[in-house]
């Protein structure tokens, strides 16, 4: 099927307009490595291709993330900025996407949430596992990576040409014959010999580390970033662990000492603060963010792009 150029600007003009910062198509063929069981393909099996579509975290919102006792510092400001509001954006004008580009028009097309416990829903029984393999139904960031927008860093997020990485990203799975976009092939944006590996120095539960190591491939090109150990990042996320932005002052023992294990999750929920788990409780992710986010606000690689 030849490719529709006309409907391909028109979808990113249309993205674009309604807030997008980022957008980029990625030819089906890029995603030969995913895994079966996340493939756009497993979900419609003759899909073409993928938008993948960013929005950018305002730079203030993250300079003035801090510890709620922290003078000229705020958490809040990036929990729904940097995170609730941003989501929600991105659900919304893709959805828009979807259905008066392509489905009025007789493609079909499928979205997954952005984020939150739901974009997890096919392998949340994974949770239970003794060390934690749960995955989301479909990877944003490997989206964006393969219709060009960026290239992943060593902290496992997308790094993007001037934004580093402070960008959110959404996705729409469509068999509408769009023009792909090239893969990026810039200068390199993850620089760790500049910051000294500050997403693992700047990690609170010590989830990512220099040791293990996880390589993917997108079309041509292989990228290699931190294994992340999952039950210590989720620990930060709900508020367990002092220097997430939560009030507790708990500390999780050294990496190298205990391989933490859901159970140490489950354990650990119970000694969250009244005041965090009220606010846990009442916002769910959705009209606010999850705690801690260092390895995304406190990445420079945007300040060496600029450089």
């Amino acid at each position: 099927m030849e490719c529709d150029q006309e409907l391909t600007s028109e979808i990113k003009k249309f993205l674009v307009n309604q807030g997008a910062d980022l957008v980029g198509v990625a030819p089906i063929s890029r995603f030969a490595e995913c895994p079966e069981e996340t493939h756009p393909q497993h979900y419609m099996s003759d899909a073409n291709c993928v938008i993948s579509f960013g929005m950018k975290i305002m730079d203030g919102v993250c300079d003035v993330w801090g510890e709620y006792n922290q003078p000229h510092k705020s958490i809040a400001p990036y929990l729904f900025y940097g995170y609730g509001l941003l989501n929600f954006d991105m659900s919304r004008i893709g959805n828009l996407a979807a259905k008066r580009l392509l489905e009025f028009r007789g493609y079909k097309s499928l979205m997954f949430p952005p984020t939150w416990m739901i974009s997890q829903y096919r392998f949340i029984e994974r949770a239970l596992e003794p060390y934690v393999t749960f995955m989301a139904d479909f990877s944003h960031r490997h989206a964006a990576v393969a219709a060009g927008l960026g290239e992943f860093g060593f902290n496992g997020l997308v790094l993007v040409p001037k934004f580093g990485a402070r960008v959110r990203f959404n996705s729409i799975i469509t068999n509408a014959p769009l023009v792909p976009d090239p893969m990026y092939n810039g200068s390199k944006l993850c620089q760790p010999e500049k910051c000294d590996y500050k997403c693992v120095r700047d990690c609170p539960t010590e989830a990512l580390t220099l040791d293990e190591t996880f390589t993917v491939k997108i079309g041509d090109k292989q990228y290699e970033y931190s294994k992340p150990n999952k039950v210590r990042c989720i620990m930060g996320i709900y508020a367990m662990v002092r220097g997430t932005g939560a009030r507790t002052r708990k500390r999780l023992p050294p990496r190298e000492k205990k391989k933490i294990t859901i159970e140490d999750f489950v354990q650990g929920r119970k000694g969250v603060g009244a005041f965090d788990q009220m606010f846990l409780e009442d916002c769910r992710g959705l009209i606010c963010g999850d705690f801690c986010g260092k390895c995304l606000h406190g990445c420079p690689a945007y300040k060496f792009y600029k450089e």
